[in-house]
C-alpha cells in the first residue's frame, strides 16, 4: 500500500528537516509529498525542492488542505493502494509569540485541528493521523494542578498548555466518531538545528553564562527537562510513517513519545561546565540521566543521545 503523505505546516525545522531525509532516502510506501503552509511561503518551499530528484514534494497554502475528500470519490477497486497520512506540525512553539500575541496563538492552534477535522477525512479510507503535541500534557493529566504546575514560570506557559491539550481533545473526538487511527507525539523540546543559539531555552541560558565567564549556576538546578535530538526524532518519525515501527496493534487514539533525555537542570550545567567531555556511563548514573520514550521504536541508546547533547552544546559554545 503505498501512501500520500500530508504536512500541515510542514515549512517549520521539523517538517523542513522531516522532508529532506524523505527526499534523500524515501520510503517505499510513500509515492507523494504534500507540504501546507502560509501562502507567502509557499514559493519558497518549491523552489528549495525544485529539483528533479524530489518532484514528488509539491506545496500549497493552507486552504488547498481541504481539497483532500472533495478532489475525488475513492475507487472501490483500489482502496487497498493508496492512503492518506496527514502529518500536523502546525501550532505556536515561539515563546515571545505566545507573550505578545496570546489570542492569535491560541486561534491559531485551534484552527489548525479544524482544518483537519473540516476536511472530512473520513470519506478516504485508510487515512492516518499523526499530531505532534507537547509532553507538557502529560503535566496536566497528572496528579498536580495546574497552579501548581505554573509555579513560578512565565505567563504564557498556563495558556500554551492547556491549548496543546484542548488540540487533542478535538482530535481525538474526531478520530473516535469516524474511525481514523489517530496518534498524538507528545514532543519534548527538540535540538539539533542549525539555529537552536537563538531559542530561549535553558540551554542556551547556560551556554551563554559559561560563555561570559560567569559560574554556570541554574536557578532552578531540581526542575526536570527533556531533550530529544533532531536526527533520532527524524529516525523515530520516519518509521511511524513507514510502518517499521513496533507499535503492535494501533488503537483508533494513540499516545506516543519519543525518544529523549531527562536529565535535571543541574546535570544540564554539569555537560555544560564538562563540555566538550563525554561523560561516561557511570556519571550519566550518577546525574540521574535516563533515555526514555516508547522503547520499541527508540533507535538511539543513551551513549549516542549523550554524544548528541554533548556535541550540540560544543557548537552552542563556539558560537554557531
Amino acid at each position: 500500500m503505498t501512501a500520500n503523505l500530508h504536512l500541515l505546516g510542514g515549512s517549520g525545522r521539523i517538517g523542513r528537516a522531516l522532508v529532506d531525509s524523505l527526499v534523500a532516502q524515501p520510503l517505499a510506501n510513500v509515492s507523494a509529498i504534500q507540504i501546507y503552509c502560509d501562502s507567502t511561503k509557499v514559493r519558497d518551499v518549491q523552489a528549495h525542492y525544485s529539483t528533479s530528484t524530489s518532484s514528488l514534494v509539491k506545496a500549497s497554502g493552507y486552504s488547498a488542505f481541504n481539497t483532500i475528500s472533495a478532489s475525488s470519490k475513492p475507487d472501490p477497486e483500489a482502496l487497498d493502494l493508496n492512503k492518506h497520512i496527514v502529518l500536523n506540525l502546525r501550532g505556536i512553539n515561539n515563546k515571545q509569540q505566545w507573550l505578545n500575541q496570546p489570542l492569535d496563538s491560541l486561534e491559531l492552534h485551534a484552527r489548525s485541528c479544524r482544518a483537519v477535522v473540516d476536511a472530512d477525512l473520513w470519506m478516504q479510507p485508510g487515512t492516518e493521523i499523526i499530531h505532534l503535541s507537547s509532553l507538557l500534557c502529560d503535566l496536566i493529566e497528572g496528579p498536580r494542578s495546574l497552579d501548581d504546575i505554573c509555579d513560578g514560570q512565565e505567563s504564557y506557559r498556563r495558556p500554551y498548555m492547556v491549548s496543546r491539550l484542548h488540540q487533542e481533545m478535538i482530535l481525538s473526538a474526531n478520530a473516535y466518531q469516524h474511525s481514523i487511527c489517530t496518534s498524538f507525539l507528545r514532543m519534548p523540546a527538540v535540538y539539533g538545528f542549525e539555529d537552536d543559539h537563538l531559542s530561549p531555552w535553558v540551554l542556551n541560558s547556560l551556554c551563554k553564562a559559561k560563555l561570559r565567564g560567569q559560574r554556570v549556576e541554574p536557578r532552578h538546578p531540581d526542575r526536570i527537562v527533556y531533550l530529544s535530538h533532531r536526527d533520532p526524532l527524524l529516525v523515530w518519525i520516519r518509521a511511524l510513517i513507514g510502518g517499521s515501527a513496533n507499535q503492535g496493534k494501533k488503537r483508533t487514539v494513540n499516545y506516543l513519545k519519543p525518544p529523549m533525555l531527562r536529565l535535571s537542570v543541574s546535570a544540564l550545567a554539569t555537560l555544560v561546565n564538562e563540555s566538550p567531555r563525554l561523560l561516561s556511563a557511570e556519571e550519566a548514573e550518577d546525574l540521574q540521566i535516563m533515555l526514555q520514550g516508547d522503547a520499541e521504536i527508540s533507535h538511539c541508546n543513551l551513549a549516542a543521545h549523550l554524544g548528541l547533547l554533548t556535541s550540540s552544546i560544543s557548537g552552542l559554545l563556539a558560537g554557531h
